[in-house]
């Protein structure tokens, strides 16, 4: 099993985990961290670590981060460094919604390609593509 983790600025992550099973119904194996206003980096780091942790140990495990730089990326930046997951940041929900339900299809090096290949066809700039068609 691939297990998930979404850290994420706000509620996003929660919510786009919420998102989700309206769509596909419930995803196992599959939690969120929320960096809140008013949170130390030290305790999103603690979270993020304690959660690694847990869901890394029998398991493969995916981590997603909102944005590139932030402190939820960084966070899991630094703990990766004597971990084994896979970090892929730039989450959105098309992307989110297709490795939850091919998790189980592919291995994890393969969903991690299938995952950013995906996600660059996922953002359409549609005032271009009605006046290509």
């Amino acid at each position: 099993m691939i297990n998930l983790l979404l850290v994420t600025h706000g509620n996003f992550g929660r919510e786009l985990l919420k998102s989700s099973e309206l769509i596909i119904g419930n995803i196992e194996n599959a939690e969120s961290i929320s960096f809140e206003y008013g949170n130390s980096f030290e305790t999103l780091l603690n979270k993020v670590e304690e959660a690694v942790e847990r869901l890394s140990k029998d398991d493969d495990l995916i981590i997603f981060t909102d944005m590139y730089g932030g402190s939820p990326y960084n966070a899991v930046a630094r703990v990766s460094g004597n971990r084994s997951f896979y970090h892929i940041t730039g989450i959105n929900f098309p992307l989110f919604i297709d490795i939850a339900v091919n998790r189980d299809a592919y291995s994890l090096e393969d969903i991690a390609e299938k995952i950013i290949k995906n996600g660059k066809k996922s953002i359409v700039f549609v005032n271009e593509k009605f006046l290509a068609d």
